[in-house]
């Protein structure tokens, strides 16, 4: 144990050096709910032999006796697999992750101890994420009988579409507060230009001065092909982020997406700015302990999407209807 220990302790000193490099300080810590934030310390491969291939990441919190809440320290550990180590663990083809929270740290001469309180999460068949039970009875596991969000069906003009999510999501900087809308068409993510036209036409549903009242300035819609299997899955996408100026419109959108260098207020495609600067930091520097897998699946110029994540508003993610910020069709 003492030796997994030295060698966590180097590796988190390479690793931070990676992801934190440029930042100040105060920006190294990622928002969660309530008021709390995480830093992330270190990520490795666990190599036991006799173990399926794991990536273990490790963290410490803002408040390290939020652990000792056992309801709110399993909830923590989700948002944390859901938006920092989700992605990479299930792009880089491993099979478990272990999401390691820092209970307490001690030196004895050039020896640190770190003393962690760990939750594994397992990628199963279908794709979707499960975390599994812990020695102590309070780890229980995730049910794996999960109920997707009731999807609202939307007719547009160059067919359906099924919005699955709508309602405010963590604003990303620079923004006060932020809408998602997650929805799903039967047109293939490669269809770039089919998928954009979906997402332009409920754009242009959307009632944007009823946006603007209600204090909005980002917009993020995104949109897969394949339902929502569990709470923890990664699927392909196209998206797209509008951000509104300060005390100025909603742009208006082009007739093709804005792919290729495309600058705010309109992002589409590769390369999102949802995501805060810490968390963005700490997922790249999750992936970048080993190579990327040979997988086939990715299409070109669409990104890869978490189902639904720990992005989202304190609370479950029902939200309100979509039809709550939808004009009536013309």
């Amino acid at each position: 144990m003492a030796m997994r220990v030295i060698v966590a302790a180097l590796i988190a000193a390479l690793t931070m050096g990676f992801a934190f490099q440029g930042m100040a300080a105060e920006d190294n810590w990622i928002p969660l709910r309530d008021g709390l934030k995480a830093r992330f310390l270190t990520a490795f491969e666990n190599t036991d032999a006799d173990t399926p291939r794991t990536l273990v990441a490790n963290f410490v919190l803002s408040d390290t006796s939020v652990v000792a809440d056992h309801a709110r320290i399993i909830e923590v550990a989700d948002q944390l697999f859901g938006r920092v180590v989700l992605v990479p663990a299930d792009s880089k083809g491993f099979k478990r992750a272990v999401v390691n929270l820092l209970i307490s740290e001690t030196k004895t001469g050039t020896t640190t101890k770190q003393t962690f309180e760990d939750f594994t999460y397992a990628r199963g068949s279908n794709s979707v994420w499960l975390r599994q039970a812990g020695p102590q009875a309070w780890k229980t596991a995730q049910d794996a009988q999960w109920d997707p969000p009731q999807s609202e069906t939307v007719v547009l003009s160059i067919g359906t579409v099924y919005v699955d999510f709508a309602g405010e999501i963590f604003a990303p900087p620079g923004s006060k507060k932020a809408l998602g809308v997650e929805l799903r068409s039967s047109t293939p993510v490669a269809n770039i230009p089919g998928k954009y036209g979906e997402i332009k036409e409920l754009w242009g549903r959307l009632d944007h001065a009823k946006l603007t009242e209600q204090g909005f300035d980002f917009v993020h819609l995104e949109n897969y092909s394949e339902p929502l299997l569990g709470k923890f899955q990664v699927r392909q996408r196209v998206y797209l982020d509008i951000r509104r100026p300060e005390g100025g419109d909603w742009p208006t959108l082009p007739d093709t997406a804005p792919l290729d260098g495309a600058k705010d207020p309109l992002v589409a495609g590769i390369g999102s700015s949802l995501e805060d600067d810490a968390t963005r930091f700490a997922s790249a520097a999750v992936g970048s302990i080993v190579a990327v897998s040979n997988r086939s699946d990715a299409a070109k110029g669409v990104t890869t999407g978490v189902g639904i994540s720990s992005r989202g508003m304190p609370g479950e993610r029902k939200g309100p209807s979509a039809f709550d910020y939808l004009k009536p069709a013309q």
